[in-house]
Parts: structure tokens; C-alpha cells; sequence
């Protein structure tokens, strides 16, 4: 029975080494290797962003469309061609027109010719009346004729007027010196008169401006002169300096927005193109304590929470939970999680966890 003990405890003995041999052999975790960026401490300033589309002043931009019908002659311009106030851009065929003033003016001539013939029957009524040989009444009708075609005159010579300036209106000028933005219409085409049938659009591109809709909670934290950064989507890594130039002082009963109209500040190079899509941010109140980390450091965790991963003076992975607010250009604020100084994974950020090791953070 002693023996079977010692046995038993002889087998259990080998176990224990062999295991003992088999952790001892068992390779170390590989640390896996992230790039990490520092998180800054600093001040920092609420920031409003502002969506909206590029424009020109709106006293500077004009649709010209003709003031009279017909079928379009000519469009003289191109879009991109630079035209001086009071340039002719499109002509619609003045055929009709012209003829009709020649009628106007042929009736003048009538009326004037009448005119002059009752002037002339009032004078030789009124002579032979004082002699005593005309009738009162002849004298009366003469006055009556006289005032009946003088009235006719002026009548005919304000349609001819009339007809002469619609003649003059078949030429459509542009009211402004500036760029051709948009060619609406084709030679050929009709046109019936009205700003439905818009010709060219033409825009003073001297000062451009970010018009945008912005709620009410929004515009109340815009000032007029308040300064910030316009970037546009459609062209990245340009930037441009805009300022408050109007805030609308009521909002949309139906959505809430209001405009805002943002001047975008003279600068080298090229400035972004009419129509583009912008977003500007604008700093609002008073400055505050923040911890900037990249944007790309922030991930969504398992529970749904933002986390980012700090690469700590131990070597190891720590994830911390974040409520990330506006920072500045490509980074966030993650004050309350991190007190600055520390390092964060940016790359990669997917995959971490809790205590994994590091390559490359710090020591």
C-alpha cells in the first residue's frame, strides 16, 4: 500500500516538472507596433461651424434676360469672358420690332400734320370772328379741333417713343462689369420677354462671400467682424480667412435657420469658384482648458462609446472611454480623459485592447 503511494506520488511529480518545463518555454507576447502622437494641453474656444455655398455680393450678380419676345439673333459672350458695363452679351431679332416703329413714327407725322392744320384753321377762325364774319360756334370747333389734335400728336409721339426704346430693348446689356458665370441660352432659341428665359448670368467675382442657413442657437454666437477659416471639400488643403459680414436678425418660421453672409478675405492665389460647397468654423465665447489629440486616434468601442488607446510609460495598451469635442483641423478635444502629455495610438487603432504591449511607445 506504501508502495502505491509513493507511486502515485512519484507520476504526479513528473507532471508538475513537465508543466513547470512547458511554462518556462512558452514565448513571451509579441508587442505590436503602433505609431503614437502626444496630447496637447491647451486653450480653447468654442467653435461654430458654418456650411454654405460660395457667391458673389448680391447686388453683384444679375440674370439678364430680354424685356421684349422673339427668337435670339446672337449671344455674344461665352462663359469665362470678362464684360464692362453696359456691353451688349445677346440680340434678339428686332425685324417686328422695327416695323413697328416706323408705324409709330409714320402716325407722329400724321398727328403732327393734323396738329398743324387746326393751329393754322384756329388762327384764320379766330381772325375772321373778331371781324365779325364767323359764327361763335366755328370759333368753338376750331378751338375743339385744335386741342383734339394736339392731344393726338403727343399721344402718337409717345408711342413712338415707346416703339424706339422696345426697339433699343432687343440688345440686352449687361448692367455690371464683371464675368460671364453661366450661357442660359443658345442662338436660335426663343425667348418670351420675362426672367423666366434668362439668357447670362453675369457676376461681379471682385469680392466673393459664403452664404449659408444656420440655426437659431447658431446665429445668436455670430458677430458682425468675427473671423475664422473657410475650407471647401471639392479643394483640400486650401484654406481661405472669411468674416461675418450680416446675420439675419430673424430665422425661418418652418425650419428654424437663419442666414448668415460671410465675406471671404482677399488672399494670394486663387479663391474658391462661385457655387462651390464650404464649411467655415468660426471661434465663439470665451477660452477654456483642452487636450487636442489627432482625430484619428479616436475609435468606437465595443459598448459603442468613443475610446482611444493611451500608449503608457509601461510599454502596455490603455484604453480610456473619451468624449471628444471640437478641436482644430484634423484633431479633437479630449479634456476630462487625458491631462496633456501623454501619448495616444494613431496608427493602427483597431485592435488594441487592455493591456496589450507596445512597440515603440515609451519606456
Amino acid at each position: 500500500m506504501r508502495h502505491l503511494s509513493f507511486s502515485r506520488l512519484a507520476v504526479l511529480g513528473l507532471l508538475f516538472a513537465a508543466c513547470k518545463r512547458g511554462e518556462e518555454t512558452e514565448p513571451p507576447p509579441v508587442p505590436r507596433i503602433v505609431r503614437c502622437a502626444p496630447a496637447v494641453a491647451t486653450e480653447l474656444r468654442d467653435v461654430v461651424e458654418v456650411r454654405g455655398t460660395v457667391a458673389p455680393l448680391p447686388d453683384r450678380d444679375a440674370l439678364l434676360a430680354p424685356q421684349v419676345a422673339g427668337r435670339l439673333l446672337k449671344v455674344e459672350v461665352r462663359e469665362g469672358d470678362a464684360v464692362a458695363e453696359g456691353t451688349v452679351v445677346a440680340r434678339v431679332d428686332d425685324a417686328p420690332l422695327v416695323d413697328a416703329a416706323l408705324q409709330a413714327d409714320a402716325a407722329l407725322t400724321r398727328a403732327k400734320a393734323e396738329h398743324h392744320n387746326a393751329v393754322t384753321t384756329l388762327a384764320r377762325t379766330q381772325h375772321v370772328f373778331e371781324q365779325g364774319i364767323a359764327a361763335r360756334q366755328e370759333l368753338d370747333d376750331a378751338v375743339a379741333k385744335e386741342a383734339s389734335t394736339a392731344a393726338a400728336e403727343a399721344e402718337a409721339d409717345a408711342a413712338a417713343r415707346v416703339a424706339r426704346r422696345t426697339t433699343s430693348r432687343a440688345l440686352v446689356r449687361s448692367p455690371l462689369a464683371g464675368v460671364v458665370l453661366k450661357v442660359l441660352k443658345r442662338s436660335g432659341e426663343l425667348v418670351d420677354g420675362t426672367p423666366a428665359t434668362a439668357v447670362v448670368e453675369v457676376a461681379d467675382l471682385k469680392e466673393l462671400e459664403l452664404t449659408a442657413d444656420v440655426p437659431a442657437a447658431d446665429l445668436l454666437r455670430l458677430e458682425r467682424g468675427q473671423q475664422g477659416t473657410l475650407s471647401c471639400a471639392a479643394l483640400p488643403g486650401r484654406s481661405w480667412r472669411v468674416a461675418v459680414a450680416r446675420v439675419s436678425p430673424s430665422v425661418d418660421r418652418a425650419t428654424g435657420m437663419g442666414t448668415a453672409r460671410l465675406s471671404i478675405l482677399p488672399s494670394a492665389g486663387p479663391r474658391p469658384p462661385v457655387g462651390a460647397f464650404g464649411e467655415a468654423r468660426l471661434e465663439a465665447g470665451e477660452a477654456h482648458p483642452g487636450v487636442l489629440v489627432p482625430r484619428a486616434a479616436v475609435r468606437n468601442g465595443t459598448r459603442g462609446a468613443p475610446e482611444l488607446v493611451v500608449c503608457g510609460e509601461d510599454g502596455k495598451a490603455h484604453v480610456r472611454e473619451v468624449h471628444p469635442g471640437p478641436g482644430g483641423a484634423g484633431t479633437v478635444d479630449v479634456a476630462g480623459a487625458l491631462d496633456g502629455g501623454e501619448r495616444v495610438a494613431v496608427e493602427p487603432v483597431l485592435g488594441l485592447a487592455e493591456g496589450d504591449a507596445l512597440a515603440g511607445a515609451p519606456p
